[in-house]
């Protein structure tokens, strides 16, 4: 993969996690109003923190992808 398809995939990559994370947040809302959530332990903090855990990998992939585009063209 040579450095201007790299750039261009971190640069998708970054874009998506934009576009996916209030479908995440939507989801885990979905979730968490379920009555039977506290059946599950742990399940619920989960939850809260999978949206963000999401985003930021989703970022930091895309945000290294570009970098190594751009350092790879040097």
């Amino acid at each position: 993969m040579g450095g201007n398809s790299k750039i261009f995939v971190g640069l998708i990559m970054i874009a998506v996690a934009f576009v996916i994370f209030p479908i995440v947040l939507d989801g885990a809302q979905t979730i968490l109003t379920d009555p039977n959530l506290a059946d599950y332990t742990g399940l619920e903090t989960l939850v809260q923190i999978a949206p963000v855990l999401i985003f930021i990998s989703m970022l930091l992939g895309g945000g290294l992808m570009a970098f190594m585009g751009v350092k790879g063209r040097k």
